[in-house]
């Protein structure tokens, strides 16, 4: 298990000094890359700025653009999943381990419950409203084995917090309980998967689904203090607030972080915290400042770092909406959670 991911405690804590992290906007990196199907990334934002609207305006995200996914907006229930182990298998799922194959089991009938099935149990942490989880999973139609998503496929491992809203209400009902290296199917009913609007042209309405979730782990991390005013050279400034372990990331790698983003007087003008939802992207590529794609490189899984960014290597001149005034330098803590590639 990676020990770097806010538990809802964690969370919380951030929600009760969330004005301390000042009038920041919602900078919120709008999280791009992660596919279709629960590539329900993106509904992040939305429940956040339940909590955080009273302390923050919005502006343009200050570390990268990403393009929204298919999203339907949940209302988490605590309602009780039906129990595939007293139920009539859906489908069988190849192997304990690996990337599962699934197949279809004849059935003349839809599921009006969400039914849960574990193909193995983890011997880990179990998953509790609140946590964040890295997953692998698939998604296919229940009704002919369509694949219409998968984590596998992007050699990438997804990372939510579950019972939040930030997912459809299947995932966020169906993974609490699960434990560090389960392997558990859901079959999810329209009314907790994309209902009657379906989701693009991958996901039909009133569709029934499917999914293969694999709990890797439960990330704990706890957030960073506000970094104190602090003065910001004419170069850029890197300080290892303590050092991680593996081998360091390399420009073209896509790492996942969190970070907390503030001006120099300890000002935050946006933090991947408020959100819940760590950040991945391509490091030294353009995609995000060159603070970042210069300061990010050398990092090692589980390190914290502080970037001192001078203006010219974060927004110059033009600056970022009313949050990040030209010529502005920047401070970043930056934690690294995995090295994707």
């Amino acid at each position: 298990m990676l020990p770097w991911y806010p538990t809802l405690r964690t969370l919380l804590a951030i929600m009760t000094t969330r004005c301390r992290y000042d009038e920041s906007t919602s900078h919120g990196v709008n999280l791009r890359n992660l596919q279709a199907m629960p590539r329900f990334h993106i509904l992040i934002a939305a429940f956040l700025s339940f909590f955080f609207w009273g302390c923050s305006s919005s502006d343009k995200p200050p570390v990268e653009e990403q393009s929204d996914s298919t999203v339907v907006e949940s209302e988490v229930s605590s309602s009780p999943p039906t129990s595939l182990d007293s139920a009539e298998p859906w489908v069988e799922v190849s192997s304990n381990t690996g990337r599962p194959v699934i197949s279809l089991l004849p059935r003349n009938e839809s599921p009006n419950d969400l039914v849960v099935r574990d193909i193995s149990v983890g011997t880990g942490m179990q998953a509790e409203i609140g946590d964040v989880l890295e997953v692998n999973y698939v998604g296919a139609l229940l009704s002919d084995g369509t694949e219409f998503d998968a984590s596998w496929n992007r050699s990438q491992t997804f990372f939510v917090p579950i019972g939040m809203g930030a997912v459809i209400p299947g995932w966020d009902q169906g993974i609490v309980g699960m434990r560090e290296g389960g392997r558990r199917v859901l079959i999810t009913p329209p009314h907790l998967a994309y209902g009657s609007s379906g989701a693009g042209s991958s996901i039909p309405p009133d569709a029934s689904l499917v999914f293969v979730v694999d709990l890797l782990s439960i990330l704990d991390l706890e957030p960073p203090a506000i970094p104190e005013p602090t003065e910001v050279g004419e170069l850029l400034g890197v300080e290892d607030l303590y050092e991680g372990t593996g081998d360091p990331v390399e420009s073209g790698d896509t790492v996942t972080v969190h970070y907390l983003g503030t001006l120099t007087d300890g000002t935050v003008f946006d933090a991947s915290w408020r959100r819940g939802m760590p950040f991945t992207t391509v490091i030294g590529v353009g995609r995000v400042i060159a603070g970042w794609d210069q300061g990010i490189v050398g990092m090692r899984e589980g390190g914290r770092r502080l970037l001192k960014i001078p203006s010219d290597l974060a927004y110059g001149e033009r600056g970022s909406g009313a949050a990040i005034p030209p010529n502005t330098p920047l401070l970043f803590v930056v934690d690294l959670i995995r090295i994707q590639s």
